[in-house]
């Protein structure tokens, strides 16, 4: 059903097109190269040129498929080769291949034509190494302050503060750093919580309720990138994965870096997934023709670590203050890279998997900060390390009794369990830089604050040079996002479950992208569980039974006990859930 809606969409028609025509461009060109070997080996050797073409092609196959291997792991076309030192290989099969053409290439044309050709190559390949630098030019740093905002996907508090051993770049970037031990996110779902960020609005406010919500329902005015605009800055956001988020330049931004949204993202990684397409996606040809792949964390088996920094770091080469807010998600579930940096054991196979995942963040954000070192943004800069939400992965956090009942808190996911402190707990941490120096002391701040207090303090700082987060208020309300019982438990989940059960709720817009259908919402809405967290407690109403329950809080935040709800904490939960459903 989505599929022909999508069809309806001449964009959607339009990139299938372009999809077939690359792909069956590759295949020309590769058929072209391999039948070219295969006729002078024929007229060299004195063959059977339907044997020597057999002969090549057989060969030409096993070359793309070992080089593909050797480059891409996770291939679908790399377990033909699995049991076999793929790289070894790969690096035997292209030496041949490329000793075969100047053989052939000199005993046809003669050494005098091939040091033409040579030549030419050689100029060529230098023209083309000029035009795939990052342009990391070094440029004279901006008279105002630059605003750094450096967001890791699903990295929540518990998980950062017991791992930063393996991430060595995040704890360099946070030595120095304020941390705000008790932060959390809203909603934990990724377009819900950056536009709460940017709005310093609730959910109910700025409308952006769920992942995916039609942009036409959402409040784009007034955001903290458009209001930095209007000071003189240049404000770009970054994502290298856009499938759940179509935050994009109406949100107030000069320019958003990542892969191309749109339902054919979800289509197309299966595949685009062959040895030709993973090595175009590695260069910035694979941006105009791959456009859904090119630098897309979900399509993990080609994704380009490197390329997606580079591109970032493109964006932010200008003589103006820069807003930069760049989100890095190869830590989301199912927490698949080709760029982890270290193998990692763990009780919990999801969190290992997961902490190999953040290895590939964290030289990621090694990357940027570098870079941006070298342009000179961190002359006179704010850098903050947040995440969106943080990730439960099947552990018991705690147990609670509910009516005389032991009740664990564990589960899989975020937005989900709003009692959860790994599915909401999140990091948030900032540094202010001087001539490409931190100047601020490491500090811990146990005041409860949340990504609503953000855009205040980023304000605030762009004003007078100095980062105070102030909670606009002492409890946070916090909701939970769509719950498919699919993805509830990561040991079972199916993509064809997810699939069967989420269509009915999406529709394709006129540009090609998925969206809640507006016509689900209230079900959806009425669906949520609603809270409101104070320091010491957590007062929710919890949809499946229909009333309000209470829990103590411990000094980290953790629910301790059972007790009776508030009067106002009720009445703060029913007016905001009445925004919903009436």
């Amino acid at each position: 059903m989505l599929l022909d809606e999508a069809l309806l969409s001449p964009t959607v028609r339009e990139d299938l097109l372009l999809f077939l025509m690359t792909n069956t461009i590759l295949c020309a060109a590769a058929l072209a190269c391999f039948t070219w070997l295969a006729r002078g080996l024929a007229r060299l050797l004195g063959v059977s040129p339907a044997l020597s073409l057999l002969v090549a092609l057989l060969f030409g196959w096993m070359l793309l498929v070992s080089t593909n291997a050797w480059f891409f792991p996770r291939s679908n076309y790399s377990i033909t080769l699995s049991t076999l030192d793929s790289a070894l290989l790969g690096k035997i099969l292209l030496g041949i291949f490329v000793a075969l053409l100047v053989f052939v290439y000199i005993r046809v044309y003669g050494a005098r034509h091939f040091s033409v050709l040579a030549g030419v190559l050689i100029c060529g390949g230098f023209s083309l190494g000029l035009l795939s630098l990052s342009g990391a030019v070094s440029i004279n740093a901006t008279s105002k302050r630059n605003v750094i905002i450096i967001g890791v996907d699903s990295l929540s508090g518990d998980v950062f503060d017991r791992s930063l051993d393996l991430l060595p770049n995040l704890a360099q970037e946070t030595v120095h750093a304020t941390h705000y031990t008790r932060a959390y996110t809203p909603l934990g779902r990724t377009f819900p919580a950056w536009v709460s960020l940017l709005s310093g609005r609730s959910p109910s406010e700025h409308g952006a309720v769920f992942n995916l919500r039609n942009m036409d329902h959402v409040q784009k005015d007034g955001l903290l990138p458009a209001e930095l605009r209007s000071k003189g800055y240049r404000a770009v956001f970054a994502i290298d994965e856009r499938r759940f988020s179509n935050i994009d330049e109406s949100f107030g931004f000069d320019q958003v870096v990542g892969p191309k949204p749109g339902v054919l993202d979800f289509v197309l990684q299966a595949p685009t997934d062959t040895p030709l397409n993973n090595l175009l996606l590695q260069t910035r040809l694979g941006r105009i023709l791959l456009p859904y792949s090119y630098i897309n964390s979900a399509a993990h088996t080609n994704y380009s670590s490197d390329g997606f920094v580079q591109s970032v770091l493109n964006s932010s080469t200008v003589d103006r203050p820069l807003f930069l807010a760049v989100h890095f998600e190869s830590a989301h579930f199912p927490f698949k890279t080709r760029h982890a940096r270290a193998k990692v054991q763990r009780e919990n196979s999801f969190l290992a998997q997961q902490l190999e995942a953040l290895t590939a963040v964290d030289h990621q954000v090694g990357q940027l900060m570098s870079g941006l070192r070298k342009k000179g943004m961190l002359d006179d800069a704010l850098v903050l390390v947040l995440s969106d939400h943080g990730e439960g992965l099947g552990d018991v956090e705690s147990v609670v009794m509910l009516d005389g009942q032991p009740v664990q808190i564990s589960g899989f996911g975020h937005g989900a369990n709003i009692l959860s402190d790994r599915q909401n707990r999140i990091v948030l941490a900032a540094t202010t830089y001087k001539n490409g120096r931190p100047v601020t002391s490491s500090s811990s701040v146990s005041e409860q604050v949340s990504l609503l207090d953000v855009r205040g303090a980023v304000e605030g700082y762009v004003r007078t040079g100095e980062f105070t987060l102030t909670p606009q208020d002492a409890c946070l309300v916090v909701e939970t996002g769509i719950r498919f019982h699919a993805t509830s438990d990561y040991r079972t989940v199916s993509e064809v479950e997810i699939a069967q059960q989420a269509a009915s709720y999406y529709e394709v817009d006129a540009q090609g992208r998925l969206r809640i259908r507006e016509d689900r919402i209230g079900e959806l809405l009425a669906s949520k569980d609603i809270g409101l967290r104070c320091r010491d407690r957590i007062t929710w109403y919890e949809a499946a039974s229909q009333r309000i329950l209470s829990v103590s809080l411990d000094e980290k935040g953790i629910p301790a006990q059972q007790q009776l709800p508030r009067d106002e904490d009720v009445a703060r939960i029913v007016a905001y859930r009445n925004r919903y459903v009436h």
